[in-house]
């Protein structure tokens, strides 16, 4: 029988692999029913399933990573960098200047050095380091104001203002608090790179058409070479005298002047035709939120802490996919349906028995606003049941 393509790229479980091997020894006549679990010959099965599972993992990987929907993880990066030109985008750290605000409640004098401090978020635990250094006067009152970064990169560490307030290196008397919120980025996606491939496609036209500026305003970078932070691109219908606007966001809604200003640079220099105009404006952001409910079986054995996180973080991801603009069912204009937000709700938690809304109302979004998600974990009620 010849071997499909679709063979290889087929994952094969282990206890698949058991039974295969069982197969060809019952067929070959070995009396297999005589072999005891925890025997020399059933470990020596489990040995060989093992091996043949792993080699089957490596046939699987390096069989699809010559092909853009197949490639995974680094063989995916490494097909975008070599075929397309297309560098993944990495996480970066939540960071932000004059962020963190000490506060002495002493009469302490306390001068710091840049690493010196690490604090962490009241909620989540994610742990900060100061990158400046200074001093803390003596006095009730007295006041310090350091830049921030996350010591880990990606949007676990995001912080809303005056969420920082844990003192982890400790200085008597001292308090903390941030001041200004930190946003970091998560690495891109596979599908999120997949996409950028295709669109990168578009690049090598002759400038101008919908998927080069897409491709160009997530792909822009900052004079350090980190992303500007887009995710969510809409390019506007064109007026028809040579102008065109193209709404940008990112994960985490509206993006500020100097972001928006490295995305006009790329359009200016990489995409718009020469002889028109093409404006990268921030779309605007537009809160969303889900409060609820949901009934989940006790033999679960979630709190409603960690079940309200679970609902949070559906919600949270669900809103921030989002598309500028809204979802668009023609001819209605743009939506967040709350049908797609309570079936966001019930998938949340396996074996969810029941969600509900509190309100069953469409949230209309226009064509230059951007879905963010605003909802606190106490907007989730969580009945257990049983």
């Amino acid at each position: 029988m010849a071997l499909k393509f679709s063979d290889l790229l087929a994952t094969v479980a282990l206890d698949e692999w058991k039974a295969r091997i069982i197969a060809v020894a019952n067929a070959v006549g070995l009396k297999t029913e005589n072999w005891s679990e925890g025997g020399y010959t059933r470990t020596l099965v489990a040995v060989f399933s093992q091996l043949y599972k792993t080699a089957g993992d490596v046939v699987r990987i390096i069989a699809g990573s010559g092909f853009l929907d197949e490639a995974e993880g680094n063989w995916l990066e490494f097909l975008a960098k070599n075929l397309y030109g297309v560098d993944k985008i990495k996480a970066t750290e939540a960071a932000a200047p004059n962020a963190l605000v000490l506060t002495n409640g002493g009469g302490g004098l306390f001068t710091y050095d840049p690493l010196d401090i690490v604090v962490a978020h009241q909620d989540t635990g994610a742990t900060y380091r100061n990158t400046t250094g200074g001093t803390l006067n003596p006095g009730i009152g007295q006041t310090l104001t350091l830049d921030l970064e996350a010591e880990e990169p990606g949007t676990d560490s995001n912080a809303g203002i005056g969420t920082i307030t844990v003192m982890v290196t400790t200085s008597l008397g001292v308090t903390c608090t941030n001041v200004v919120a930190l946003a970091g980025l998560d690495a891109e996606s596979d599908p999120e790179l997949r996409e950028r491939c295709r669109d990168s496609v578009a690049a090598l036209a002759i400038g101008g058409i919908k998927k080069a500026y897409e491709f160009f305003a997530k792909t822009a970078t900052d004079e350090d070479g980190n992303s500007v932070g887009v995710s969510r691109v809409k390019v506007a219908t064109a007026a028809g005298d040579g102008t065109l606007t193209v709404y940008i966001a990112g994960p985490g809604g509206a993006l500020g002047g100097p972001e928006v200003a490295v995305v006009q640079g790329v359009f200016d220099e990489e995409v718009t035709p020469y002889g028109l105009d093409a404006t990268a404006v921030s779309a605007s952001d537009l809160s969303v939120t889900a409060p609820g409910t949901i009934w989940i079986p006790s033999s679960l054995g979630l709190d409603t802490a960690t079940a309200r996180q679970a609902v949070f973080a559906a919600l949270e991801a669900y809103v921030e996919a989002l598309p500028i603009g809204g979802v668009v069912i023609t001819p209605t204009a743009g939506r967040v349906y709350w049908r797609a937000l309570l079936a966001v709700i019930a998938n949340a938690i396996p074996g969810t028995l029941k969600a509900q809304l509190t309100t069953e109302t469409d949230v209309v979004v226009d064509e230059d606003e951007v879905p963010i998600w605003a909802g606190g974990l106490t907007d989730i009620t969580v009945n257990q049941v049983g």
